[in-house]
């Protein structure tokens, strides 16, 4: 598209409001203060025509990204259970877990933070999730409770192998 100002038309109206076009924008009075960048960014937010529709397509969305469980190699069953000795309550951990949806199919989460129990008779392990809630002034949280058998991946600032957690020196191999 050509530049306006180099049409005849744009010419037109460049002559027309040449007395006004480099003017700055005026102050509005003092009594109506001029309105903040963010505050009218939402007056020109669109509205939701169809109520629950954008919900409805969302969860259509999610349904199609359900996968099945992943069953873990007994290498990696015995690295998880090395992990889940060292976890202790108050911990922060990352814990990457499936959670069920469906029949045979579920999502993975990855879910941030405190440990608030680990129950070895049930094989479950309660945590508390990280987040603004006490800022927000909400002072509980329910601790998400994750089944031993979920759990995909575990990470923590404690975390190690399990040869240092146990303090078992490694010898160079002598060949």
């Amino acid at each position: 598209m050509a530049d306006f100002r180099n049409t005849k038309e744009g010419r037109n109206v460049a002559q027309k409001y040449a007395d006004i076009l480099h003017l700055s924008r005026p102050e509005p009075p003092v009594k109506y203060p001029r309105m903040a960048l963010s505050n009218r960014a939402k007056i020109f937010s669109p509205f939701a025509a169809l109520r629950g529709f954008d919900d409805e397509i969302s969860s259509e969305g999610a349904s199609k990204l359900l996968v099945k469980k992943v069953e873990l190699s007994d290498e990696e069953k015995d690295a998880l259970s090395d992990k889940l000795l060292q976890v202790k309550k108050g911990m922060k951990v990352v814990v990457r877990y499936f959670m069920k949806a469906a029949e045979s199919t579920g999502k993975y989460i990855s879910l941030t933070g405190t440990v608030v129990m680990i129950d070895p008779v049930y094989r479950e392990l309660k945590v508390v999730q990280d987040s603004d809630r006490k800022a927000a002034g909400i002072e509980k949280e329910l601790p998400v409770i994750i089944p031993f058998d979920d759990i995909a991946d575990l990470a923590g600032e404690d975390i190690t192998s399990i040869e240092d957690y146990l303090g078992i020196e490694k010898y160079p191999d002598e060949t």
